[in-house]
C-alpha cells in the first residue's frame, strides 16, 4: 500500500489570514508614518513662526527699554483720542542706531506697522542732532508732532526707511501696563486725573501681543481671508485680565470653520510685556 505524504502547501485559510495580518501591520504602519509627519510638519510651521516673532518681540523690548522719555516730546499712540480698531500702530523716539544718509546719530524715529499685505514693517529712521545739518530733520519738541514730520510712521504710506522683518507676523495689538498695576488702553493714568503721556510717566511697560501664520500655511489663504482672521482678533479692552486677550484670540482661531483647517492650525499667536526702563 502506498504511504501518504504530507502536503508542504498553505491552505486558503492560512493565506486570508495571512493577508488580514499583513494589511493590518501595513495600515498601522502608515498610521504611524503619518502621525510622524504631521508632528514633524507641525513642529516645523512652530519654529518657522517662532524664528520671526521672537526676534521680533526682542527688538520691541530693546526699543521701548531706549525710548526717550520725556514730556516736551510727541508720542503717537493708541489713545481715547487715537482709537486703533484691527491692527495697532505706534511710534516714538528711541536711543537706538537707525538709517540716516546725512550722519550718524543714536537717535532714531522707531515705528512698527502692519503694512497692506498683511506683514509686519519697522521703520528705524535716524535722526540728525540739532544744527548739524540743513538737510533731514532733528527731534523735535512739542507743540510740532511726530504726524506732522514724519506722516508715513503714522499712516500706511511708503516710506524708505521701512523693513519688513516678519512676513509670518499679520496681527499686531498692544496695551499699557500702568505703574498701579491696571491694564490700559490709556497711556496715562485716568484715574489720578492725568490727560497726557507726559513722558510715559505713568506707564510701566507695553505689552504686545501678535499672531504669525507660517508660509506653507499662508499660501491655503487668500490675503482677503488673512484680514478677515485678523479682524476676528479682538482689539484690546479695559475690561480684560492679564492673558484674556491671547484667549479671546485663540477662540476665534478654534471658532473659525468657514476657511481651511491646515491653515488655521498654522496660526501661532505670542504676547510679550516689554517694561519701559527709568
Amino acid at each position: 500500500m502506498p504511504s501518504r505524504r504530507g502536503s508542504g502547501a498553505f491552505t486558503l485559510t492560512e493565506v486570508l489570514v495571512s493577508i488580514a495580518v499583513l494589511a493590518l501591520l501595513v495600515l498601522l504602519i502608515s498610521r504611524l508614518f503619518n502621525s510622524a509627519l504631521a508632528l514633524t510638519t507641525s513642529g516645523a510651521k512652530r519654529m518657522d513662526n517662532d524664528g520671526q516673532a521672537r526676534p521680533v518681540l526682542d527688538r520691541i523690548a530693546m526699543d521701548f527699554a531706549q525710548m526717550v522719555k520725556r514730556s516736551d516730546v510727541d508720542y503717537y499712540l493708541k489713545s481715547p483720542a487715537n482709537t486703533q480698531t484691527g491692527n495697532d500702530q505706534i511710534a516714538f523716539y528711541s536711543v537706538v542706531p537707525g538709517y540716516n544718509a546725512t550722519s550718524p546719530s543714536p537717535v532714531s524715529l522707531v515705528a512698527y506697522r502692519i503694512n497692506a499685505q498683511n506683514q509686519a514693517e519697522r521703520m528705524g529712521k535716524g535722526l540728525i542732532w540739532n544744527g548739524d545739518s540743513s538737510a533731514g530733520t532733528p527731534v523735535v519738541f512739542l507743540p510740532l508732532t511726530i504726524a506732522a514730520n514724519w506722516g508715513a510712521a503714522t499712516s500706511n504710506a511708503t516710506d524708505p526707511d521701512y523693513e519688513l522683518i516678519a512676513p509670518n507676523v499679520f496681527r499686531f495689538e498692544y496695551y499699557y501696563v500702568l505703574k498701579n498695576g491696571v491694564l490700559s488702553d490709556t497711556p496715562w493714568d485716568a484715574a489720578a486725573g492725568h490727560t497726557t503721556p507726559n513722558g510715559m510717566a505713568d506707564v510701566s511697560a507695553v505689552s504686545v501681543a501678535m499672531a504669525a501664520i507660517d508660509p506653507k500655511s499662508r499660501v491655503l489663504l487668500s490675503d482677503t481671508q488673512i484680514t478677515t482672521i485678523a479682524g476676528r482678533m479682538n482689539d484690546f479692552a479695559a475690561s480684560m485680565n492679564q492673558g484674556a486677550l491671547l484667549a479671546q484670540w485663540q477662540s476665534a482661531l478654534d471658532g473659525t470653520t468657514d476657511m481651511p483647517r491646515p491653515a488655521i492650525t498654522g496660526i501661532r499667536i505670542y504676547q510679550r510685556n516689554s517694561p519701559l526702563s527709568r
